[in-house]
């Protein structure tokens, strides 16, 4: 297939965003479990590029863009906002999913690019583990801060409360 005169790999294509898909699921579940993340395959100005992640808790959201809001992705300057929309079955081309769309990439329903169940299943196990981990290190850093503190302390008092 070839896009203004230039031929695109589509299985070359595919596996690209395949891994754009992977690498921006695994850095938006740095702030908290993801129940969505939807890629937009619509051409209009006012749709392409777009993104949609929906955090299971607001506050993971709110940090997630004042994180991500203003960082660079393959050099072009991320714009990060919170949408109005609550429910992406309300906001897809339900033609586009049956494949049956005929305003193509210019309808202003969205066209979610597809991804593998199981690669996001796959996603998101590898960052429920990764959450766990640094929760556990966490606690241990606390545990370590508070026997440090407590000896200090001890210390003190056996020293009549000079350090």
């Amino acid at each position: 297939r070839s896009v203004d005169g230039v031929e695109v790999d589509q299985a070359k294509a595919r596996e690209d965003f395949l891994v754009f898909f992977e690498g921006f699921y695994e850095e938006l579940s740095k702030f908290g479990r993801l129940e969505a993340l939807h890629v937009c395959d619509n051409l209009g100005d006012h749709m392409i590029g777009h993104v949609y992640a929906k955090f299971s808790e607001e506050e993971e959201a709110a940090d997630a863009l004042n994180v991500m809001n203003g960082r660079y992705y393959n050099g072009r300057k991320m714009e990060v906002e919170f949408s109005p929309v609550t429910d992406f079955r309300e906001a897809r081309c339900r033609d586009f999913d049956e494949d049956t769309c005929r305003r193509g990439g210019f309808c202003n329903f969205m066209h979610i690019k597809p991804v593998p169940l199981c690669l996001v299943r796959d996603i998101e196990e590898d960052a429920e583990d990764e959450r766990r981990r640094e929760e556990m290190e966490r606690i241990e850093r606390r545990r370590k801060d508070d026997r440090r503190s407590r000896h200090r302390k001890e210390r003190a008092k056996e020293g009549g409360g000079s350090g």
